[in-house]
């Protein structure tokens, strides 16, 4: 039995000899590698998060000035999974918004879609979204399917429809790649985005960047590559904070959630039971979409001239 027991310790003192032959001066550097790599997204989160968060220069005043928010996703928990960062963001900073969460689908793809409407209102209590305007669909042409293209006029009459009833100046939503490449997110993404780029009386709206898979999972450790379009915005906000920007700046948005948040955020995900499985337990530690987000504004078509129209 001692001598089964020491195979697997010999084979292991094989396979770590040749990293005692490794020059110190390599591990040095390893080790100052693998510090700045931990502390350089903890620095950056601390930054966005607690000092800088609330400047016009990553928070532009559409969001954080509107009256009425909207939040449009496909299904109950979409909203935490994704979007607690930017929602938290906002009615935490500034309690005069109005948050409302329009969800197209009551997630009824394994049939719970009754128990997962009735989960996604404790996930708004949460979020600081009222009952009232926490909304999730049960359209037969909108029902939850990953093989399924919803109808996206359709889709657009709803969203303008809540638009009007809840007096919108402000939408969030997914953007082209729907975060995850679900077909109900990039059919949400194409129906929000048509209707804020085409449609005059849409209001200002905003998509949620999808990154590439190795980036989804890496708890903070994106929040430098993503933070470097923002690195001279971030420094202006340091030394000369600001409630106003520059139109242009008003296109890209960087937010993430303070420690506190993303225990928000983790008491808002608890409130979908039938969602809880290990694998989405460990999502809500290594996403960094339940820690940041960083947002694009959809824009406005542009209409062509009239020579050119005549051509």
């Amino acid at each position: 039995m001692l001598q089964l027991a020491a195979k697997p310790i010999q084979q292991l003192a094989r396979l770590v000899r040749p990293l005692s032959k490794v020059p110190r001066r390599v591990w040095r550097w390893v080790i100052r590698f693998a510090v700045l790599a931990a502390v350089v997204p903890l620095l950056l989160q601390w930054l966005i998060a607690y000092l800088v968060g609330s400047d016009a220069r990553l928070l532009p005043p559409q969001l954080l000035s509107a009256k009425n928010l909207l939040i449009v996703t496909a299904h109950p928990d979409d909203e935490c999974l994704f979007f607690a960062p930017s929602i938290l963001g906002v009615l935490d900073r500034n309690k005069a918004v109005v948050g409302g969460l329009l969800v197209m689908s009551k997630g009824n793809n394994y049939g719970v879609g009754d128990l997962r409407r009735l989960e996604l209102k404790g996930s708004c209590g949460a979020l600081g979204i009222a009952d009232e305007r926490c909304i999730a669909l049960d359209h037969a042409d909108l029902q939850d399917n990953p093989h399924v293209w919803w109808d996206t006029e359709l889709m657009e009459r709803i969203v303008h429809e809540h638009v009007r009833k809840w007096q919108i100046d402000a939408i969030i939503t997914f953007d082209e790649g729907g975060v995850s490449g679900h077909i109900n997110h990039r059919a949400v993404s194409a129906a929000v985005s048509n209707y804020a780029s085409t449609n005059p009386q849409a209001p200002v709206a905003f998509a949620l960047t999808t990154t590439a898979l190795p980036r989804k999972y890496t708890v903070l450790g994106d929040l430098p590559l993503t933070a470097l379009p923002f690195l001279w915005r971030i420094i202006e906000a340091l030394s000369f904070p600001a409630q106003t920007a520059d139109p242009q700046d008003g296109g890209r948005v960087l937010v993430a959630n303070t420690w506190r948040r993303y225990l928000v955020t983790r008491e808002a995900f608890a409130q979908h039971p039938s969602q809880y499985t290990w694998d989405r337990n460990l999502y809500m530690i290594l996403s960094r979409y339940v820690w940041f987000n960083d947002l694009k504004r959809i824009p406005r078509a542009v209409e062509e001239p009239m020579h050119n129209l005549h051509s």
